[in-house]
């Protein structure tokens, strides 16, 4: 336990210098995008191009006028205490227009990796075991079809399958878990079938694993070496793939929201983009890059419990 202890606070003070290369990427995200912040603020009411004097007037309330490492300073110490701006588009402070709508996209991130879980894992296991028959290169043909598509085109499809055509689904909106099929799954599709393969790989590479002679010579049964020492050995690939593809998940919810009227941080970030509303974008990279490193922590830290290795390294 006291090592365990040890091992997660180093990981988190690894984890600062990556914090600060987000807070950077994010805030230059809003200085460096094209576009006049200012002009965008004065024109976004549709009144008249502004005069210089006004835009100068507004690039100084804003801190415009201020050198870079000035304005990363003030952003950095007003993010670090919740104020990360008011929007330019509703004049609603960001943060809580973010946390509002977060729970909505990561309500629709857990269900995307339940399905990859649920689905990639066992049928890697099962393309493992069958090896070289027709069933497992059926199955492969099966995952390279949903490793290819590109998600909105799969949404549409399953939308006019199971919504229009059968009238099983719901085709759009937010509620009971019925609502949540559709997208999760769209969203989880590419994934789902990438894991899949590594986890096939990953099996087959243990199972060649001299120390399960080792326990075979013990006369220990077929079932509990795969459940016990094969299964376990071949998850720590896996489990490092899903912190990895949490990330692309998170970033694909929003066409997938968008696609199905979700109402999560999809079509809030879409509208400030096409507002150019700065403080929106910059809070939202700043959000949901701090969830990945997060997620990614939480990875590490099983991989320590799981792998012997990671204990004595």
């Amino acid at each position: 336990m006291k090592s365990f202890l040890i091992y997660a606070v180093r990981r988190i003070f690894l984890l600062i210098p990556f914090l600060i290369g987000l807070t950077i990427l994010a805030f230059l995200l809003g200085v460096l995008a094209p576009g006049d912040p200012a002009m965008a603020v004065l024109t976004m009411d549709g009144t008249a191009e502004p005069t210089e004097s006004e835009l100068l007037a507004m690039r100084e309330s804003m801190g415009l006028d201020q050198p870079f490492w000035m304005q990363y300073g003030s952003w950095l110490t007003h993010a670090a205490v919740g104020d990360l701006g008011v929007s330019y588009l509703t004049h609603r402070p960001v943060l809580s227009e973010l946390m509002r709508r977060f729970p909505v996209t990561l309500h629709l991130a857990l269900w995307a990796m339940g399905w990859v879980i649920l689905l990639g894992i066992p049928a890697g296991i099962w393309a493992a075991r069958r090896k070289g028959h027709a069933a497992e290169i059926g199955l492969e043909l099966v995952a390279l079809f949903f490793i290819s598509m590109p998600s909105f085109w799969l949404g549409i499809m399953m939308m006019l399958i199971f919504s229009e055509e059968w009238q099983l689904l719901p085709s759009s909106g937010y509620g009971d878990a019925l609502h949540m099929i559709l997208p999760s799954f769209v969203l989880a599709a590419g994934t789902a079938a990438a894991v899949l393969r590594l986890e096939q790989t990953s099996v087959l590479s243990v199972m060649e694993k001299p120390f399960l002679l080792t326990e075979r010579a013990k006369g220990l049964s077929a079932s509990y070496i795969e459940i016990y020492h094969v299964l376990p050995n071949s998850l720590m690939p896996v489990i490092t793939m899903l912190g990895t593809f949490f990330a692309s998940i998170l970033g694909g919810s929003v066409i997938i929201e968008n696609l199905f009227s979700i109402p999560g941080l999809g079509s809030y970030v879409l509208s400030a983009i096409w507002g150019r509303d700065y403080p929106v974008i910059q809070g939202y990279v700043l959000v949901s890059g701090t969830v990945f490193i997060v997620f990614n922590y939480l990875v590490d830290l099983s991989y320590y419990l799981l792998s012997p290795k990671a204990r004595e390294g």
